[in-house]
Parts: C-alpha cells; structure tokens; sequence
C-alpha cells in the first residue's frame, strides 16, 4: 500500500499571487491510497479532460476519486475512474481587444456579468492573439486572483489590434453544487471504446449567497431559459440602524419612488440593493463626496428621456443550473497506419432549474467523425516521402451544448463569424493532404466547409509548408475563407510567410504578416464596419551563445486599413522596435534587459492623435571585489491603468480587527474620516475594506527595487591602521518606488527619482527607502547603526487623493558594559504628513523628536529584566492647527522561558501625556496612540504554553488605565496546531 497525502491548510481565505509560473496552494488537502493499478484520493484534487474530442474540462473540486486498470488475458486493456465531488468553481471566458499602450489592469467578469469575483488560481488559459501565454512576471502576464485583474509583462506589447482570450474558473458560491464524472476505457491493439459521463448541478433548495423569497422563486418560474431577464427589484424596508446606509423615498424631478441617502431616524428605512449596468443604463450614480461608512448613490434624472446614470435598485437573481454531457466514441485501426474515430454526445443543460417551460430546448446532440492515413510513398525506404490523407465531419444540433471550448481558441474569427450570434445547428466537413519526409521538411493543403442551417456557409482552403536546410529557414501558411450569411458575404484571406539565414550564432530573417477581411452587407452593397485589412513586414536578428549571451532584434511596419466611401482605405501605420538581451556568463552577474518602442500615426481622416508607448525592463544582479558589493536591481517602466478605489469598514469582533471608531462630530453616524489604526486590541472592531470602481485613468508606471550592501571586511581582513578601522564599517541600502502618473510624453515617466512632476498628474506612489550605516556590526560588545528612511504612499480613491510620508532618522547605540548588563540608546528625529483631498480636517504635518535609552539584565538563559525609558516631543504645523504633544514613557518588561514548555512575559508602561489641542479629534488621538492626556498606565502578560508535539496555547491579558477613563481589560486565548 503506496500512501500520499499533500496537507497544507493554513485556515485563511486566500490564494497565492498570480505572479509566477509555479504557485503553491494554501488550501489544497488531500490524501491518497494506491495498491497496484488501483488508487483513491480524497480531498481537493483536479479533474481534466480525457481522450475525447467534445468533452473538455479543467475543474477544481473537493471529494473523492477512485481509478483503476488491469488486463485480460485476451490482450483487452481496461480503464476506469469514478468520481464525485463538490465543485469549487464555474468556468467562463472573457474575450476583448486590447487597449493601445495598455498593459493593464483588465478586469474580468463571471458569466452573469459579475464585476467582484475571485479567481480560482492556476485555473486560467490565457491567449493573445491565438498564442498561449505563460504565467510569471519574468515571462508573460501576471494576474491578481482575489480581484480578478490581469496585467501584461513588457514581454507582450498591447495595442488596438491585440485579440485577447482568458478562459478561467471563478468561484460561484449562489448555490451548493455538486460534480459527478465517470470515465470508462476498453481498448486493445486495433479497437478502443471510451465511454464518458459528466454532471454538474446546482441544488435549487440549498442557496448560499442569496436567499430567495417565495415571491423570487415564483418570477423564475416564469422567464424559462431567459436569465438575462432575472432582473428583480431588490429594496428592503428595515429599522433604522447606524450600522447601514438607508435611504428615504420621496417624489423629485418629475419622478416618482426616488431614494435618497437619510440619517433621518423617521425616514430612512429603505435599503435599496443597487446594481451596476453600465453607462445610461441606470437613473442613480455614486456619490464620490460622501463622508458615510458606505457607498451612497444619488438620483440624476434623465435628459431627453435618456438615462444619465449606471446603476438601479435591481438586482439579477441567479438560476440554479444543470449540465450533463454523455461521450461515447471508438478508435479502430483499419490498417497499419489507417484510423477511423467516431464519437457521439449528448448534452443536457438546464438554464434555469425552478422553470419546465421550454425544457425542449435543454437536450442537443453531436456526431465527430475523423479518418487518418499515412502512406509511404516507397515502400523501401521508411525514410522516403510520405503521403498524408485526412477526413472530418461533424455535427453539432441546435441546443447542443459542451462544458468548456472544445474547438480551437479562435474558431469563430477563422470562420468570420464574430458578429453571429443566432443559435443554429452547425456541420463542419473538411479534408487534407500532405507530403512529409521529416519535420523540417512538409507541405499540407486543407479544405472545410462550415454550415451553420440557413444563416451561415463558408469554405476555407489553406497551405501551410515549412523548409529548412542547413542554412536557410523558409515558411508559409496561407488561409482563404469566402463566406455568406443571412446578412453579408466576404472574403477574408490571410498568409504569413518567413524567411530566415543562419550565419554561425547569428539568425537573421524577415517576415511578412498579412489579412484583408472584405465583407458586404448584401442589401445595400456597402462594406462591412466589420472589415478590415492590414499588412506587417518585420525584420529580426538573433543571436545565441553557448557562452550565456544572448541578443533578440526585430522592427516591424504594419499598414492598417479600414471601410471609408465603400473602400478600405489607409487608416493608420504603426511602427515597433523590439530588443532584448541576456548575458549570463559569468556566475557573480546577471543581466537581462527587454523593451518596446511603438508609435501610432493616424490618417488625417481620423480624429485622433497619434501615440507613443514604450515598455521597458531590467533585471541585473552583481557580486564583486569578493563580496564587497553586492546588488540586485529591477527597473521597469511601461503603460497601463489605474483603477479609482473606494472602501468601506466593517465591524468584527473585538481583536480581530484593525481599526477602532471615534464618533468625533457626536453624530451617532460611522462617517469614513472617523475611523482610525487601532492601538490595543478592545479597539480593533473594524476591518477596512477595498472595492476597485469601474473608472479608470490611463497611467504611465514606473517600478524599480534595488538593494545594495557594502562589506569592506571581505576586502580589508587582517589589515592594520585606517584599513583596520575601515573594515568595521558596512551600509545597507533598499529602495522601492512604484509610481503611476498621468499617461503623457513627458520624459519624467522614466525616471522614479524625478520630483518635478505635478501634484495632480500623480495617480499612485509607492516608495520607501532605507540606509543603514553599521560600525562594529559583529562586535558582541559595542555596535552603532546610523538609520535614515523614508517612505511615502498615493491612493487614488474616487473621492479623491489619500496621500502619506514620513521620513525619519536615527541613531542607535548598544553596549554590552557589564557582563549580563546591555544597554541600548535610540535618537530619533523626523515628521509625518497626511492629506486627503476630502477629509481637510484630518490632514497634519508633524514634526517629532525621539530619545529612547534601554537597559537590560539577563539574569541566566531562561530570565531577562528590560527597564526602557522614553521622552518624545510631536508638534503639528499652525496652519494645519498647531497640536502639541510631550510624550514621557516607563517601562519595565520580565521574560521567562520555561524549559520545553513555553514563555512567560509581563510588562508595566507608565505613560504621561502633556497635549495640547482638540482632545476628541484625529490628530489627537495619531499623537496620543490611543491614550489620553495626563497619566496612563498599560500593563501586559503573555504566555505561550506547549502542550504537546505540535500544540501550543497562547494566553495573553492586557489592561490600560488612562485620568477619569475607568480601567479596561482584555484577555485572550488562542490554540495552535502544527502538523
């Protein structure tokens, strides 16, 4: 017996970063058996698609699975798995075209146009233009799964022409949803017969995120298969509460039932759910001046019987769901290498699980059949020439029905069919042949005819050849689709054609790129908005070392065409410089550097003006002078988006939050600007909540990280004199700057360090930087550490700007002047800044000095007394109000350690606070640290006890007594578990 189990549950409700190629679940357990040809696994594991031709799946899934296999004696192979399970997710697929000189990010949404889900990592397929992309900031994409953002490394420039596909699973909690799947293989050496069955459901009687009302259920019993019609009005009529946003209904404008936002006890008992429908879909809107704990939306009534808003008090209820789908297919070799393939499907999918009306239109069937052949031309010579033969039909009926993409990525495109949208049944019919001698060395020609019942025929021929020689390289591939619709006829061609040299490392080629779509709408002969042409000429060199270096060069001109007076006419020609290089020689430096120039110049007829983006990155790392320096640099610079943020805070209990609220306007009423960082634990009752909005403002983003360490040991050992003393000395520098900026041509994009940019064209700002000079880093007895950082953060919010810095500087002194005494001495000295464009009242420019001494004992390995005392002096600038505060700190901490059992901590803080200013604002309370002014005592004892391998109990008690506040205590009792 063959045991494996995989357990790494951490309890918390998260996922990996998307930001790599190779991710680690954090809630992925499972356990698995395995005895000879059989195993079970139970737990959370994958399913993915098998052997078929209709049936493709990837799920992730929570239950249990059973395979085996085994041989007769007859030479018949069997296969087979069962399983069953809870399905974590739903899958579906966002395609749009890219933005110009926008690497992202893209929000994607659910199949009901979800705007907020979560993204069930390693679950995405991400194509641009057909291709397949790999996951990881050193490679392609990389992409947030908790807010279901994707963004483009420089690696894959971005424009208007970019086709972009992302098939993925989202996690779609409406109702409990159960998977079942059974595979079933027989096969031996000239015929296989595979039998698979899939079924996913949703069970109507179980919701999670909503709860249906009879009334609910009844509407959807009415709409059948019409979801998108499932929209129903969602107000509720409650008791006033401060906790919620409540509306009042009056009569306005003209209009009749229309909320509005009240703190009115009498009034507001309406709790309106709104809905975001687009740009004048709706009547209501999002107040971005709002101080209330909550998003507030307001009325805007229409203008010419036009909607001015993007939101309604309505909400879309969510079907419960049903999909079967049954394969049954048969591989049989006629012949050394002759195949015939047959497979038959059927599909069940109900759309709405509370309705039987049309219930007919659920169940649809499909038919795949494919022959190959592989004749060699000489029957000598199994090296000769080869004839290649094919054959394939398929049908698929009306309401048929698969669970993922099953056809290629852009099969729609390749049959011109995108603006099609009419359910039809379809057959496909298509034959190829082929001459092969060996891979570098084949010609394929194809033909398929596509028929969609009365609205759709098309016939496609393509070429696809490929030749190399020792030196030279030549490919083509040629595509010509000429269809008809109920609507238009065309034509669509397309060819791409490569022609390369090989001089000894160097590769040095050209390419041609080219389609032209002319389609006709039939009743008026005009063109098509839908057709277009261009035509890319690129150049490349390559360059390849066994030696670690490594050059990429290429330019490419592309002509764009667009329908101007019944012609495609030129519409705008884009020009792209492209490089990259790599040196990896040598072990102690690395350097890595790709990056992107395109420029977009418009016809004149064109009403926009021509653009410019340019992506850059490098990545380089260097140790030399045997060690001395040290440094790791990343830089990169490009275009993207910046979404405006709002948040909201919520209440927890007592400790598990992170923020406390002080009612500073005696309103009663939680207002945002009335919210702060908890000190102690009783205060942290809230958690703060961030929501992307749907507006965007197009950025240039700037990022660099460096760090950068000085040893002059590694040079200097055993040396004497000024050396001697220079040996003892070493620095340590970080920098981190992300910085977003209003997109323009302005060269200070580039540069992070530039200060000069306007206040207003700077969207976001991450930066922090830190020096540390050490004397005597090593010395056990004597060390000094000279600090100085700074740090500063921008949020775009869509009540505008939220802007932090603070910069500070330091010295720190630790002696060792007695055995088993230690003391250390801190000065400190810098200011802090905070502005918010909406909340004036709490923005503060203060000034403060630090001195910190401390001195500990230790009386043996298990016992150390620390006595810190602590005088801070704080002053807020008089035009921001002038708020004093002299801070005088005691404190005394003991620590234990029990031998193999745990640890026992204990502390007394004696803190006097001299403040001058409004006491009950939020000023007040950043300079008081959540204490009052005059005398205040806090005291703390902890203990972390081990029961067992792997079990620990964490005990802490905190109390704090501040003038006329009576004394409040806190305690807590935690367990953990290691396994």
């Amino acid at each position: 017996m063959e045991i494996l189990a995989a357990i790494s549950d951490d309890n918390i409700p998260i996922q990996p970063e998307g930001n790599t190629q190779q991710l680690n679940d954090f809630d992925k357990v499972y356990i698995q058996l395995k005895r000879r040809n059989t195993s079970l696994i139970a737990g959370d594991y994958e399913l993915k698609r098998p052997d078929s031709y209709f049936m493709n799946f990837f799920k992730r899934t929570q239950g249990g699975s059973v395979s085996t296999s085994f041989k007769s004696r007859k030479d018949w192979q069997y296969n087979g798995s069962l399983s069953a399970a809870i399905a974590k997710g739903r899958s579906t697929r966002n395609s749009f075209i890219g933005i110009e000189g926008n690497q992202g990010p893209y929000r994607l949404t659910g199949n009901n146009g979800e705007q907020y889900i979560i993204i069930l990592s390693g679950t995405e397929r991400v194509y641009l233009d057909g291709q397949l992309l790999l996951r990881g900031q050193e490679n392609d994409y990389v992409i947030n799964y908790n807010t279901a953002e994707i963004t483009f490394t420089p690696k894959r420039l971005i424009t208007l022409n970019s086709r972009i596909i992302i098939e993925f699973e989202y996690s779609d909690k409406n109702y409990a949803r159960t998977l079942s799947y059974l595979n079933q293989e027989i096969s031996n050496k000239r015929v296989s017969f595979k039998f698979n069955f899939y079924n996913e459901q949703d069970n109507r009687n179980q919701p999670f995120q909503q709860d249906l009302t009879t009334q609910q259920k009844q509407f959807l019993k009415t709409i059948g298969n019409q979801i998108d019609q499932a929209y129903f009005p969602n107000v509720d009529t409650v008791t006033y509460n401060t906790n919620e946003i409540l509306y009042k209904k009056i009569d306005t404008l003209g209009a009749t039932g229309v909320f509005v936002y009240s703190i009115n006890p009498d009034l507001a008992k309406y709790r309106p759910g709104f809905t975001f429908l687009g740009p004048n879909k709706g009547n209501y809107t999002l107040n971005t001046n709002s101080s209330a704990n909550g998003r507030v939306f307001e009325f805007i009534p229409p203008i010419n019987g036009i909607k001015q808003g993007n939101y309604e008090p309505i909400t879309l209820l969510i079907t419960p769901k049903k999909q079967q789908l049954l394969t049954f297919s048969t591989d049989y070799k006629a012949g050394k290498n002759t195949v015939l393939s047959n497979e038959f499907a059927y599909s069940n999918h109900d759309l709405n699980l509370f309705s039987s009306i049309n219930e007919d239109q659920n169940k649809g069937f499909a038919y795949k059949f494919l022959f190959k052949n592989q004749l060699d031309l000489s029957a000598s010579d199994s090296a000769s020439l080869k004839l290649l033969t094919g054959a394939s039909y398929e049908f698929t009926t009306l309401n048929f029905k698969a669970i993922e993409r099953y056809r290629a990525v852009e099969f729609e495109r390749d049959f011109n069919i995108l603006n099609t949208r009419l359910p039809s049944s379809e057959q496909i019919a298509g034959f190829n042949l082929g001459l092969f001698k060996k891979e570098t060395q084949r010609i394929d020609y194809g033909f398929t005819g596509y028929f969609r019942e009365k609205n759709y025929s098309g016939f496609q021929h393509r070429l696809n050849s490929f030749y190399q020689t020792k030196n030279y390289r030549l490919s083509y591939w040629g595509n010509i689709l000429t269809s008809s619709s109920i609507t238009d006829k065309g034509n669509f061609f397309r060819q791409k054609a490569d022609v390369s040299r090989l001089f000894n490392t160097w590769l040095i080629g050209i390419n041609l790129d080219q389609e032209r779509n002319k389609t006709q709408i039939k009743e008026s002969q005009v063109l098509s908005p839908l057709s277009f042409a261009f035509t890319q000429y690129k150049f490349y060199v390559d360059k390849k070392s066994d030696k670690g270096n490594n050059l990429h060069f290429e330019y490419n001109r592309r002509y764009d065409k667009l329908p101007f007076e019944n012609k495609l006419s030129e519409s705008s020609i884009a020009d792209v410089f492209q490089a990259s290089y790599e040196m990896s020689k040598n072990a102690n430096s690395h350097l890595s550097f790709t990056s992107s120039y395109r420029h977009l110049n418009y016809n004149n007829r064109i009403a926009k003006q021509d653009e410019s983006s340019f992506l850059g990155r490098t990545d380089y790392s260097l140790t030399m002078l045997k060690g001395f320096i040290n440094t790791d640099i990343f830089y990169e610079v490009g275009s993207g988006q910046e979404a405006k943020r709002e948040f909201t805070y919520l209440e927890v209990q007592a400790g598990q939050g992170i923020y406390t609220w002080n009612d500073y306007n005696n309103n009663s009423i939680k207002e945002l600007n009335e919210f702060e960082i908890a000190n102690y634990p009783d205060q942290a009752k809230y958690i703060r909540i961030f929501r992307l909005s749907n507006e965007f403002n197009k950025t240039n983003y700037t990022t660099i990280n460096q760090t950068l360490r000085l040893t002059p040991l590694m040079l200097l050992k055993d040396k004497r004199g000024l050396l001697k003393f220079l040996a003892k000395i070493s620095t340590q520098t970080a920098i981190k700057i992300d910085r977003k900026i209003l997109d323009n041509s302005n060269l200070s994009a580039f540069n992070p360090f530039d200060t000069r940019i306007n206040e207003s064209e700077l969207i976001s700002l991450n930066s922090f930087f830190r020096n540390t000079l050490f004397f005597e880093r090593n010395n056990p007895v004597f060390g000094v550490d000279f600090n100085y950082q700074t740090s500063a953060n921008k949020t775009l919010l869509t009540n505008g700007f939220d802007t932090r810095n603070k910069k500070e500087a330091g010295i720190r002194i630790r002696w060792n002047f007695i055995q088993k005494f230690n003391l250390i001495f801190e000065l400190n000295q810098g200011n802090k800044k905070y502005s918010s464009e909406l909340f004036t009242q709490k923005n503060y420019a203060i000034g403060f000095a630090q001195i910190k001494p401390q001195l500990n004992y230790q009386f043996n390995n298990n016992f150390r007394l620390t006595f810190t005392g602590g005088f801070t002096q704080q002053k807020n600038k008089i035009q921001l109000g002038g708020e004093k505060n002299l801070n005088y700190n005691f404190s005394t901490e003991s620590r234990y350690n029990i031998l193999k059992k745990g640890i026992l901590t204990s502390s007394i803080n004696l803190v006097y606070n001299d403040f001058r200013g409004l006491a009950n604002s939020s000023i007040a309370y950043d300079m008081l640290e959540g204490l009052q002014s005059g005398k205040n005592l806090v005291w703390n004892t902890g203990l972390q006890h081990t029961v067992a391998n792997g079990i620990q109990l964490n005990f802490n008690y905190q109390g704090r007594k501040s003038a006329d506040v009576k004394i409040i205590h806190t305690g807590s009792i935690q367990a953990r578990a290691f396994f």
